[in-house]
């Protein structure tokens, strides 16, 4: 099997009790898979039972129940459970948390997930382009489903949509405009089954001229107005559930809120510009983790849009901060907006639900999109 991974996956480390938003006292319910509970009933001990009387089930899986947060955390932040059994005996979900990884036959693809405080923050101070590289393992093949005709030709087009992510001889705002309006035609391809115009897609997003001659076709079009469009993500962030206030509270903005907010656009994008690598490492992570999925049901737009979406909804969260404090969020404020967003809206599949709705159904629209961009 080839693994795909990149730079920030291979550098992060969980810092356990250092942690100040340790995932272990969130209150998730945590899976555990069927070797871990065996184990678990195996024990003759008081870990043991007390293992096995926290876990239930429910639709054929298992889960801890913890919502106070985990049961088997100690005053330090430690995981008594692997202190006392060892690393290979937690379940796989909290070994691997915040890693994901999807697998497509021979191809495994991993990264590192931004509901993490450590994962954030690695990829908001990676200020050169994320480098992205294979290697071989011997991991047997898997054997879901996914279209293996387009397989190889879109993941080299969704490369090539990363490639553009990190060009920076556009501004990120340029780069996000190319990709959301590449999408169209994208999606009538891999619906046609059509592998030859994914290629021909890929080619001419490769060419420099055909970028610049599509920004500039896009900065001359008219698109929904700028206070439209952050209402509607206001509005729509303002729908979701939420784990705490905290990042609820950034999107609570009146319409005066939202005017002040864009009569400081320009001088925050000055200020910021020195850290315009934040957003675009956050466009690539979107890009590479959700992209490659549309292999299983299709659904290209509602990805990129989705993609999109998010990083607008970040720069916003940055921007409603600059035009109500006078100054930029500082970096640890920035990763904490990052992984906040991630946990509550990215790691929810109600609230991506919203987001996916929301473009079904056109209120999330390339024109409402493009009009925060351009």
């Amino acid at each position: 099997m080839v693994v795909r991974t990149n730079d920030i996956f291979d550098s992060f480390h969980c810092t356990m009790g250092r942690c100040s938003d340790n995932c272990c006292r969130i209150g998730w319910d945590i899976e555990i898979d069927d070797d871990t509970y065996g184990y678990y009933r195996s024990l003759d001990s008081e870990l043991g039972r007390r293992l096995v009387e926290s876990i239930y089930e429910e639709d054929g899986c298992r889960y801890m129940s913890q919502p106070e947060g985990c049961p088997f955390m100690n005053e330090e932040g430690l995981c008594s459970v692997q202190l006392e059994c060892g690393e290979e005996h937690i379940s796989d979900i909290c070994r691997e948390h915040p890693r994901f990884y999807e697998w497509f036959g021979e191809v495994k693809e991993a990264g590192v997930g931004l509901s993490c405080e450590e994962a954030a923050r690695l990829l908001m101070e990676h200020e050169k382009p994320i480098l992205f590289y294979d290697r071989k393992t011997q991991e047997e093949a898997d054997d879901l489903e996914f279209d293996r005709e387009l397989f190889t030709p879109f993941r080299r087009l969704r490369d090539r949509l990363i490639e553009i992510l990190q060009d920076r001889g556009l501004s990120v705002r340029e780069r996000l405009g190319i990709v959301l309006f590449s999408s169209d035609d994208i999606q009538q391809a891999v619906f046609e089954g059509d592998a030859d115009r994914i290629r021909q897609i890929s080619g001419m997003l490769a060419i420099d001229g055909f970028r610049v001659e599509m920004i500039n076709h896009l900065s001359a079009e008219k698109y929904e107005d700028k206070l439209t469009g952050t209402a509607r993500i206001c509005e729509l962030m303002g729908k979701m559930d939420y784990i705490g206030e905290g990042l609820k509270k950034v999107f609570e903005l009146s319409k005066e809120d939202m005017e002040n907010i864009l009569r400081c656009e320009k001088s925050f994008e000055r200020e910021y510009h020195e850290f315009s690598h934040e957003l675009e490492n956050l466009g690539v992570y979107y890009i590479y983790r959700y992209l490659l999925k549309a292999m299983r049901d299709s659904a290209v737009d509602e990805r990129i849009f989705a993609a999109v979406f998010c990083v607008l909804a970040v720069r916003l969260a940055f921007l409603a901060e600059y035009a109500k404090n006078g100054t930029l969020p500082d970096l640890q404020r920035r990763i904490w907006l990052v992984k906040e967003f991630s946990k509550e809206i990215e790691y929810s599949v109600d609230n991506m639900d919203m987001i996916y709705e929301g473009i079904q159904t056109g209120k999330i629209s390339a024109p409402m999109l493009a009009g925060l961009l351009f």
